[in-house]
């Protein structure tokens, strides 16, 4: 009987021997780099795939996103912003020679605050640094120096990340596809895809607060995808990123914390085993340095304890907890509110 060995490496599946087929994007500012497609418009862009590329595991991503994050829509949106916004949209992908049906694909579409697309955001400034934090938050910490990133154009940001994901699949995939050979295994190649939304969703102009709506997500083979789902508030008038001391008045933390906690005990999401998920808004046991939420400074540390960053939105302030961390992944990503009622004597 034949062995069949499915592969499953820890990136994405395409080597740069390979031969690449590109998308084609057609708008008046496109960029075209290689395989690549960068356009930065805030108009509508016409996508097409090529005959021969059949794509990847996209539908099994989105139905197993839908299954994972189906309760993150707990405040409705403020979509008259996206009107006011430029948007950079790029879309990646390489075929496998070995596999018509299987390849690897990088979406993104990230949305910046100047109706002006030929103007950059500044670099190194909060949104630049947000976005190099999200980029590099789903790649293996050696797969690229990623810190020369910080100060690039989103433009280069992107071409960074995807040539960092076909480099660091060069590798990976043809040490697989060496350990089928020398076990008498049949290599079978797999789909992998990348997607990264960033999309402004509230603001206070008077304030100086906007709050971004992040969509991370990968599906590297198995049983499912994994989707981040969270929301970054920025100080536009001091350009930075904010968190629990920004929102909240230091002496009122812990009777945020207090709350967050009652919140996630009553949770329709809430886990049956307190024991190993307990109902607390410390982020337990603390993550690695190489964890995503700490890569991202989705996860803040304060007092020597890690919590979600939190973030302001039109129905009060949000506490996001990806899966895995307060229940199981099925239980999907939970937010916990604090309503404006709640919080109006704790805020700065």
């Amino acid at each position: 009987m034949k062995k069949v060995f499915y592969c499953v490496p820890a990136l994405l599946c395409m080597t740069l021997a390979m031969p690449m087929q590109g998308n084609r994007t057609y708008n008046q500012r496109d960029v075209v780099v290689a395989d690549t497609i960068v356009t930065d418009d805030s108009m509508d862009v016409e996508y097409t795939e090529d005959d021969d590329w059949a794509g990847t595991n996209e539908d099994v991503v989105a139905a197993d996103s839908a299954a994972a994050d189906d309760s993150d829509i707990f405040c409705p949106y403020n979509d008259e912003l996206l009107s006011e916004y430029s948007n950079k949209n790029a879309d990646y992908s390489l075929q496998n020679s070995k596999d018509a049906n299987q390849g690897l694909s990088f979406n993104a579409s990230l949305f910046f605050s100047d109706a002006d697309a030929k103007v950059e955001p500044k670099k190194g400034g909060a949104y630049s640094l947000m976005i190099y934090n999200i980029l590099k938050g789903t790649l293996d910490l050696d797969a690229t120096n990623e810190s020369s990133w910080k100060l690039n154009t989103l433009e280069k940001m992107l071409e960074a990340k995807w040539s960092a994901v076909k480099a660091t699949y060069q590798k990976e995939q043809n040490e697989i596809e060496d350990f089928c050979k020398n076990n008498g295994q049949e290599y079978m190649p797999t789909s992998f895809s990348y997607r990264t939304n960033v999309t402004p969703v509230w603001r206070w102009s008077n304030k100086g607060i906007t709050t971004f709506s992040i969509e991370d997500e990968c599906y590297r083979g198995g049983a499912h995808g994994m989707l981040y789902h969270y929301y970054f508030s920025i100080n536009t008038k001091e350009d930075r990123l904010m968190g629990l001391t920004d929102i909240f008045k230091p002496e009122a933390l812990n009777e945020v914390f207090k709350l967050v906690g009652e919140k996630l005990k009553t949770s329709a999401q809430a886990a049956q085993d307190q024991e190993t998920w307990p109902a607390i808004a410390e982020v337990v046991p603390a993550p690695s340095a190489d964890d995503y939420s700490v890569r991202t400074q989705q996860m803040e540390q304060y007092q020597g304890k890690w919590y979600p960053r939190p973030a302001v939105t039109e129905c009060g302030i949000v506490f996001t907890y990806p899966p895995y961390i307060k229940n199981c992944y099925a239980a999907g990503t939970i937010n916990i509110v604090l309503s404006n009622e709640e919080v109006k004597n704790w805020l700065k």
